[in-house]
Parts: structure tokens; C-alpha cells; sequence
């Protein structure tokens, strides 16, 4: 089962955020262009997600999706800011926006927690820049001056963690209790069926409690995973 949303209304919803609190040399010089951008890499990121069937719901793929975002928010404000020429930053771009969304997948697919995930994606979308960057460096189509301007900038040192992909919670399917309360069931049936046909049985008295003694632990253990798991 996919893990369909509105990706694209979606995409527009973070091209708002975008516009928002983009830096004030980004905003005169580049306006357009970096939210035109922002957009269709975060709207490629939330259909490929939306359509993915190894993701669960919505909520984690809309929150992988915004990770996409944030990491080509910030990795093209160090771009544009860099002396390193416009014609690469797409491909720079595409690079780490690849290792961002395999990343996310490899984390949902490993269970990791939220803080894990972004942890993880941090630190290979961080290594997928430098490496586009030191490729163009090997190549010769950057000088040495280009690439060490491009490393000592880092636009997401400057945010505080509660903007863009930090303050999406990713929802964790909860495992059923369906056969806990089955055999609650069954165990309570039994209590009554032994009742009805041996209501004279001397041992009964001690079923009865052990019943009893069973069925209140479950529901003790039912209520507290209910109230205290979420």
C-alpha cells in the first residue's frame, strides 16, 4: 500500500516556508529562481515518496519529503553564496537530494527513530556536497579557492532545529494488540464454559481466581501500554 498525499500542495506549502525565512541576500539577488527550484526538487521528492510502496503513511513520507526540502534549501543558499558557477549547482543538487531521499527510504526501512533519520541524513547529504564539489575540483572546472569557500559554508549552522523538517513528527505504525485481546478472550470463555458445565467442581474456586488474577493483568497492561505507549 502507497503512502499517498497532496504532494504537490504540499510542495507549494514549503515553497511558502521557503519564502519565508530565506536569508535577505538569497531574497534580492535570487528570489525566483531559488523558490522555483525549491519547489520542483521538494514536488519530485513527494511524488516519488507518494508512490513508493516500501513506505507506510502519509506522515512519513510527507516528513521525508520536507527533509528533501530543508537539505536543497540549505545546501543552495551555500551554493549561491559560493564562488562556484551557476551552471553546476543543479547537478550538485540532484547529488544530494539522491543521497537524502535513499537515505530517508534506509531509515524507514531500518526502523530508525526520527532523530536517528535526520542524524543519518545529515551526515551523508553533508558528504554527498563535498564530493560533487571535489569532483568539479578534479576536474578542473573550479578552482582550489572555490571549493575551500564552498566547504566553510554551511547555511544550516545558522538555523535553530525547530524550523522546516525538525518540527515533522513521523508516525510509527503501533503493533497490534489484537492477539493479546484474543486470548483474553478465549481464556475469559473458558472461565465461563467451565462454570456452566462443572459449577460443583471443588477446584473451581481456584480456576476462578487464577481467571480473575489473569484477565485483570491483562486489562492492567492493556490500559497502561494505551495511555503511556502513545
Amino acid at each position: 500500500m502507497t503512502a499517498t498525499f497532496d504532494f504537490k500542495g504540499f510542495a507549494k506549502d514549503l515553497k511558502k516556508q521557503a519564502e519565508q525565512v530565506m536569508p535577505e541576500d538569497i531574497a534580492s539577488e535570487h528570489k525566483k529562481e531559488f523558490l522555483d527550484r525549491i519547489y520542483d526538487f521538494t514536488y519530485i521528492a513527494g511524488e516519488a515518496f507518494s508512490n513508493d510502496d516500501t513506505i507506510e503513511d502519509a506522515d512519513t513520507a510527507k516528513a521525508l519529503t520536507q527533509v528533501i526540502s530543508e537539505w536543497t534549501f540549505h545546501k543552495y543558499v551555500d551554493l549561491l553564496r559560493s564562488d562556484i558557477p551557476k551552471m553546476y549547482h543543479e547537478s550538485i543538487l540532484q547529488k544530494v537530494a539522491y543521497v537524502a531521499f535513499e537515505m530517508g527510504k534506509e531509515s524507514e526501512f531500518s526502523r530508525l527513530t526520527q532523530d536517528q533519520m535526520l542524524t543519518l541524513v545529515e551526515f551523508q547529504t553533508r558528504k554527498a556536497y563535498e564530493k560533487a564539489c571535489q569532483k568539479l575540483l578534479e576536474n578542473g572546472q573550479i578552482s582550489q579557492e572555490a571549493f575551500d569557500k564552498a566547504m566553510n559554508l554551511s547555511n544550516v549552522d545558522e538555523y535553530s532545529t525547530d524550523k522546516l523538517c525538525h518540527n515533522v513528527k513521523i508516525v510509527k505504525n503501533k503493533k497490534s494488540t489484537l492477539p493479546f485481546t484474543l486470548t483474553a478472550l478465549v481464556v475469559g470463555l473458558l472461565a465461563v464454559g467451565l462454570n456452566i458445565f462443572y459449577k460443583d467442581a471443588p477446584s473451581l474456586v481456584i480456576v476462578n481466581t487464577f481467571m480473575v488474577m489473569f484477565l485483570s493483568m491483562f486489562v492492567g497492561i492493556y490500559v497502561g501500554a494505551q495511555i503511556f505507549g502513545k
